[in-house]
């Protein structure tokens, strides 16, 4: 769990240790200690190891990329009364297998300061940094054994019982121990043989740093949070940014927030100036394993060593085949099916169209109100919003209907919920006749979840009258998962919600685990009705991103990460649906799974749409709270929740909390407003 991060005045960065740092360790500690044993010391696969061990123990301090600093920890049941230990005994054969998970000390293994970079007070910014992590997870404090550096140089002089007790009772000075009890900690013990290093004739002090000390740097409050806001949002660093953003970069490009990233793993965001943000957008739904798992790091990693393209229009290659194998496993229905691979979602609906198209002769193509399939000139053609994504930009494909949808929130006055779905579904039944002829059409295209609409589940029975009416038919039902697939609702694909079989399917988005990537998979025999090269693109299939896919659909297939992902969206549910009791602005709570938005309304009774600028205040207020995440919906009304599918339930909740903090503020805002204007 990455979740510590604190830029100091000098600009160096203390976080927690990643893998990629692991060679840059090893070299530290041969400037930090160059006179240790070489069994004593450890190499770049123990700090690994360590990693997988107990990531949130280990920090680095950095200066840009180069590693400066460094605390190696583990956790450990530490018996005072039997204090007689070495190094090795810790260590147990060259890492640190001691490890107790449940520990209630943490024992710091290693520390070291590049000697360049001493007098900074690194070396307190890593007790910092340590004593957050004993506050976090509520342990007794942090043990270490300290090497007393200065006394090989004296050693002829005195016996060390004698340094030790002179270094305690502040009559002489060793570099590091005196350090250490300037920090806090309590000398307890001198221990002889502990490390085999002649600097300090292998002699240390056991030292202890009780939980109820301070530390300078370091903050209880935010060692029980995730978000650490050091400026405000945006700081200067990101103003900085955002201003050469505005020059090299067109006006129409949107911006959902003023968060200038640094960094990013898991569902955590590191700004350029050090604040520390909560991710509830994911990329708008990519990073739905988490920002940089090592699972996807490992496979991007080895893949980019081997080749970083070829193009599967010359070549072939295993992560293109073995991700097309995967999801013609996973998707549903039984039928043979194929895989073709573009760059995008927007691409994967053009290829689905093309599929359609020349497989049936056809060349209408149905789809709804509120969907959103991209941005290309069909796919825009076929997304709904017209204001935002499509004002101006016309003249559009030709042979597009588009029909309603029940959006179940807004069911007309007068109608049950039962009644409007059953309307719904005579319209869809009409425009075969007053719209387009079944003969005319290829494909219908839907999202079964649909996204910037607002999250709308589509009602079952719906779907199952156009999966009815189009293999009445011959028609091809497109399912665009794009954004609701790939474990998103808390099962691999949204379409299995409704034992719907579509005859393509397309993914992206959460389908890469960060690297583009997007994917028609479907009916064999749809699929192969192109004709060879009439299908295809230079970087679709691209080895690297098939690799990362790989690795991310086999986070996302595994029940235990669908289950939590389940329990999200339970949580999300139940909080949210806690503001729609407090809260007259929040309209509706919607979703499917731990894909949730909440859409606010000026009243509940007349559910009038809350204007743009109130729900992008409080959008504003909750990323000022160091949480990001941006708005959907018709009516640009809505708030979505895309929180990675990884996130811990205590980081939702604080996330929750933030943004339920802002619907409070804008409330009592809008409410204290009407009041006045009664008054008036």
């Amino acid at each position: 769990m990455f979740w510590y991060s604190r830029r100091l005045d000098s600009g160096l960065v203390v976080m927690h240790a990643r893998p990629e740092h692991a060679e840059q360790l090893e070299a530290l500690q041969l400037v930090c200690f160059p006179t240790l044993a070489d069994e004593e010391r450890f190499k770049a696969r123990h700090y690994r190891k360590h990693l997988e061990l107990f990531d949130e123990g280990q920090f680095v301090v950095l200066d840009g990329d180069r590693v400066v600093g460094a605390a190696a920890t583990i956790r450990l049941h530490f018996d005072f009364a039997h204090i007689t230990h070495t190094f090795g005994d810790i260590i147990q054969g060259g890492w640190l297998t001691s490890h107790a998970p449940d520990g209630d000390w943490l024992y710091g293994a290693d520390i070291g300061v590049d000697p360049a970079y001493r007098g900074q007070g690194l070396a307190t910014a890593l007790y910092a940094a340590r004593q957050e992590l004993v506050w976090r997870r509520g342990l007794k404090g942090q043990v270490t054994g300290g090497m007393l550096r200065g006394y090989g140089a004296v050693k002829h002089e005195m016996s060390a019982e004698d340094y030790y007790a002179g270094v305690v009772a502040g009559r002489l000075k060793d570099p590091t121990l005196s350090m250490q009890m300037a920090v806090g900690f309590e000398p307890r013990a001198l221990l002889k043989d502990y490390l085999q290093d002649p600097v300090s004739d292998n002699y240390c002090a056991l030292i202890v740093l009780d939980a109820s000390k301070e530390v300078p740097g370091a903050s209880r409050t935010l060692a029980r949070q995730y978000v650490r806001l050091t400026t405000p949002v945006p700081g200067p660093r990101a103003k900085a940014l955002l201003d050469r953003r505005a020059a090299a970069l067109p006006s129409g490009l949107g911006r959902a927030t003023d968060v200038v990233v640094d960094r990013a793993h898991g569902a955590l965001i590191v700004d350029v100036d050090g604040n520390t943000f909560i991710d509830m957008a994911s990329g708008i739904g990519v990073t739905g394993v988490g920002n940089a798992p090592a699972e996807v790091v490992d496979a991007v990693t080895t893949q980019t060593a081997k080749f970083l393209h070829t193009c599967s229009l010359v070549t072939t290659y295993e992560p293109m085949v073995r991700l097309a194998e995967v999801l013609n496993e996973l998707t549903p229905g039984t039928f043979p099916k194929k895989t073709i691979f573009a760059n995008s979602g927007a691409e994967a609906v053009e290829n689905a169209v093309k599929f359609a198209r020349k497989a049936t002769g056809r060349p209408a193509v149905i789809c709804f109100e509120g969907g959103y399939h991209g941005r290309t000139l069909l796919t825009l053609t076929l997304t709904s919003k017209y204001g935002l994504f499509k004002s101006g930009f016309g003249p559009f494909a030709p042979d597009i209907v588009r029909l309603p949808i029940p959006y179940l929130y807004r069911t007309p006055a007068g109608m049950t919920e039962d009644q409007y779905i059953d309307f719904g579904i005579r319209q869809l039944e009409q425009a075969f006749v007053a719209q387009v002829d079944p003969s005319a059409v290829a494909a219908v295209i839907i999202e079964p979840v649909q996204g910037e609409a607002g999250f709308i589940p589509v009602p079952p029975l719906f779907l199952q009258r156009i999966r009815e009416l189009c293999t009445q038919h011959g028609i091809v039902m497109i399912a665009d998962e794009v954004q609701c697939g790939m474990g998103r609702t808390g099962k691999v694909f949204a379409s299995e919600h409704y034992g719907l079989v579509p005859d393509l399917l397309c993914t992206a988005k959460s389908l890469g685990g960060g690297m583009p990537i997007g994917a028609v998979t479907g009916r064999a025999d749809l699929m192969d009705s192109a004709h060879p090269g009439g299908v295809g693109g230079t970087y679709g299939g691209n080895p690297v991103a098939c690799a990362s896919a790989l690795a991310a659909v086999e986070i996302i297939r595994q029940p235990a990460f669908l289950a939590h992902a389940t329990r999200l969206g339970e949580v999300m549910r139940e909080v949210m649906t806690g503001w729609q009791r407090a809260y007259p602005i929040v309209g509706d709570v919607r979703g499917l799974g731990p894909m949730m938005l909440v859409e606010f309304v000026k009243d509940q009774q007349s559910k009038t749409p809350a204007a743009p600028e109130d729900t992008l205040a409080i959008v504003k207020g909750t990323v000022a709270r160091g949480v990001v995440l941006m708005r959907a919906g018709l009516f640009s009304n809505g708030v979505r929740l895309l929180p990675p599918l990884t996130m811990p339930e205590d980081m939702l909740r604080e996330a929750l909390d933030a943004l339920g903090q802002s619907v409070a503020v804008v409330s009592e805002r809008l409410a204290a407003s009407a009041a006045a204007g009664k008054g008036a």
